[in-house]
């Protein structure tokens, strides 16, 4: 195959993936005081073999860095295990020795983490009948 070398290839690096956490977020700070959240998360990979469908789970690392500690204390909260999330950031790869020996990793670098699942604040057996909405007359529009 003859390759074009005047052809410029994108350097694209953008990853989105959609699963559960499986063990709660830690928030962690580095030694320059930047704070960061990390989490494991699982994937379905859906493929098909002999003409059924299977699946079987991707498990990924995700870092999620900013700088805000007091909104990091607050995503915490809510990333906990079995939580559903859509990850967006970058894939990265590193690579470190340990006890003698050359350890790989890729992981997510997050710039964004939408949480999928709301968390009902209350009961809804305590909520009014008009599920705890104020009257019509105390709605300002």
């Amino acid at each position: 195959m003859n390759e074009d070398k005047s052809i410029r290839v994108p350097r694209i690096n953008v990853v989105v993936l959609s699963g559960r956490l499986v063990r709660d977020a830690e928030k962690r700070v580095n030694d320059k005081g930047v704070g960061f959240l990390t989490f494991r998360m699982a994937s379905d990979q859906v493929y098909m073999e002999n003409g059924v469908w299977k699946s079987r789970p991707l498990y990924i690392d995700v870092i999620y860095p900013n700088g805000d500690l007091v909104k990091l204390d607050d995503t915490r909260g809510r990333l906990l295990k079995g939580t559903p999330v859509v990850v967006e950031g970058r894939l990265v790869y590193r690579e470190a020795e340990r006890d003698g020996r050359r350890v790989e990793r890729y992981y997510i670098k997050a710039n964004r983490i939408d949480i999928l699942e709301v968390r009902a604040k209350k009961p809804f057996s305590d909520l009014d009948e008009d599920g705890g909405l104020p009257p019509d007359d105390e709605i300002p529009f």
